[in-house]
């Protein structure tokens, strides 16, 4: 694996980390806001669910970054995949007012998938049954 290759992953890797780390932040931050409040019937569980659902996101998002520090082109398409979704979100904040968050956010997806295809675009080695 050439340097450039292995700097292509270590970015995707260190994006995935940060997301994830963020991603927790965001659910532990909003459930300790709910509890602050004492939220209560309906509302209480509609946190609880939502923050459980970000939290499995962090962990998937942590699981790739783990992952793309390794030599397996597999995490390449749960990453491409997660950015793509990621684009209408960009919008939507765009759309809402939001534009510095939407230019950060949109570059951290045109990184993550330039360096998802660049970190898995090396050749492999010729097989020795030829």
């Amino acid at each position: 694996m050439n340097a450039s290759v292995r700097t292509s992953r270590r970015v995707v890797a260190a994006i995935m980390g940060i997301e994830g780390l963020f991603m927790t932040l965001f659910a532990l931050l909003g459930f300790v806001e709910w509890r602050w409040k004492e939220g209560t019937g309906e509302e209480g569980m509609r946190v609880l669910t939502e923050s459980l659902l970000v939290l499995l996101f962090a962990a998937g998002s942590l699981v790739l970054a783990k992952l793309w520090l390794g030599t397996s082109d597999w995490p390449r398409t749960p990453t491409i995949v997660w950015h793509v979704l990621l684009m209408p979100v960009a919008y939507s904040l765009w759309a809402s007012g939001q534009p510095l968050i939407c230019a950060v956010l949109s570059l951290v997806i045109i990184a993550a998938l330039v360096s998802s295809v660049k970190g898995s675009a090396e050749a492999q080695p010729p097989s020795a049954e030829a």
